[in-house]
């Protein structure tokens, strides 16, 4: 591996989490942009181009650059969110499928 291309992989893969997380503070679908990027992630390990740490680093940077906040600190803002509908009765909140409320908690 050189270091131009280390280089391009890591731009290409801070303009997909940043892609995925917009989506995600925007409420919609970013489910076909994280397969990309897990799929782009998989390909740079196996060609030894990133290592798992600096993925996460880079998310990690990504995230707060984004939502403001951590992951871990945005997660538990969500089961907060979830627990006040609940609790308000607002089932809005509930009207978007499972799949995806549960797909952005992992984000």
């Amino acid at each position: 591996m050189n270091y131009a291309q280390h280089e391009l992989f890591l731009i290409n893969l801070r303009q997909q989490f940043s892609d995925i997380f917009m989506a995600s503070k925007a409420g919609k679908d970013n489910s076909e942009h994280r397969l990309r990027a897990q799929g782009f992630i998989h390909a740079g390990e196996l060609l030894e181009i990133c290592g798992r740490q600096e993925v996460q680093q880079l998310m990690e940077q990504v995230h707060l650059e984004v939502f403001g906040v951590t992951i871990a600190e945005r997660k538990p803002n969500e089961q907060a969110r979830r627990q006040q509908a609940l609790k308000l009765g607002d089932y809005d909140y509930f009207d978007e499928p499972a799949f995806t409320r549960q797909q952005r908690d992992i984000e």
